[in-house]
C-alpha cells in the first residue's frame, strides 16, 4: 500500500531525538481530560487483552503500546513511520518492564505478515486522517486480523459542535479552506456516515461507538488571561457519561469505533 503522508516539522516531540524530553510531552498530553477520555474509551472497547496478540499502527511515543503491555497482551507489535518516535516507545517500555513483550517496526507502510502472525485486535488510534489512501489503510488491517478479532480506529469528527464552532471560524472567517483539526498534518476529516462506508469497502462492519469532546472545553484564553488556552475540563464529565450511549457516541469532536469482518 503506498504510503504518503504529512509530516511533523523537525521542532514537534514526535521528531525529538531525546527521548526523556519526549516522553514527558507525550505523557503530559496524555494526562489532558481530552486524552483521559478518550483513553478510558479505547480501553473500554478493547476489552480484556490477556493472551492476546495485539497491533498498535501509528504507536507514536508508545502510550498505548505500554498500556496494552501491561494489561496483559502476549505480544505487541508497535509500528510507526518515524524512526524517533520508534526510539521513545522502545524507551517507555523498557523503562515501565515490558520491553520483551514488544516488537517495534519503522514502516511507512502496513506490515506484511504471515497468516499465522495475524492478530486480535489492531489499533488505528489518530492515523487514518494522515493516510491518502485510507480505504487501502484498513483493508490491510481487515486482512490482518485473526479470526474474531477487531479493530479500533479514533479519528476527528465532522459531525461535531467543535467543527461547527472553530471550523466555521477558521474556514470562513479566517479563510484557511484547508483547515483540518488542531493538527496541522491530516488531510481530511470524517463523520460516522463516511467512516462507516470507507470500513464497509474495506469489509469491515462497525459494532460499537463512542464520542469525545461532546461539548468543547478548551477555549480561547480571557482577554485577561496569559495563557494560550482556558478550559473548563469539569465538561468532560459529560463525554464519561455520554460519550457511549446514542446519538451522543457520534456527535464527539473525537469518534471512537470498533469494528469486526462483515
Amino acid at each position: 500500500m503506498p504510503a504518503k503522508r504529512s509530516r511533523y516539522d523537525e521542532g514537534h516531540w514526535l521528531r525529538s531525538s531525546d527521548r526523556e524530553a519526549a516522553l514527558r510531552a507525550c505523557l503530559e498530553q496524555q494526562s489532558k481530560a481530552y486524552s483521559k477520555v478518550k483513553t478510558r474509551h479505547i480501553m473500554e472497547l478493547l476489552g480484556d487483552l490477556r493472551g492476546a496478540r495485539f497491533l498498535d499502527y501509528g504507536c507514536g511515543a508508545g502510550f498505548f503500546t505500554v498500556l496494552v503491555a501491561k494489561a496483559g497482551a502476549a505480544s505487541v507489535v508497535a509500528v510507526d513511520a518515524e524512526a524517533e518516535a520508534l526510539s521513545t516507545a522502545r524507551y517507555f517500555a523498557a523503562r515501565e518492564g515490558v520491553e520483551e513483550h514488544c516488537l517495534f517496526i519503522r514502516s511507512l507502510r502496513f506490515p506484511s505478515l504471515l497468516p499465522q502472525a495475524r492478530f486480535a485486535v489492531i489499533l488505528l488510534k489518530d492515523v487514518i486522517e494522515h493516510v491518502e489512501e485510507d480505504v487501502a489503510l484498513l483493508q490491510s488491517a481487515a486482512d490482518s486480523l485473526a479470526p474474531g478479532g477487531s479493530i479500533l480506529l479514533s479519528t476527528q469528527n465532522k459531525m461535531s459542535l467543535n467543527y461547527m464552532i472553530e471550523g466555521t471560524y477558521h474556514r470562513i472567517v479566517r479563510g484557511e479552506k484547508n483547515w483540518c483539526g488542531w493538527d496541522p498534518t491530516h488531510l481530511r476529516f470524517y463523520t460516522p456516515r463516511t467512516l462507516e462506508e470507507r470500513m464497509r469497502k474495506a469489509g469491515l462492519k462497525c459494532i460499537e461507538w463512542r464520542s469525545a469532546y461532546i461539548l468543547p472545553y478548551k477555549l480561547p484564553p480571557l482577554p485577561f488571561s496569559k495563557g494560550r488556552f482556558f478550559r473548563i475540563e469539569g465538561l468532560s464529565m459529560l463525554d464519561s457519561t455520554l460519550g457511549g450511549k446514542f446519538p451522543f457516541n457520534r456527535f464527539g469532536w473525537n469518534i471512537t469505533v470498533k469494528a469486526i469482518k462483515a
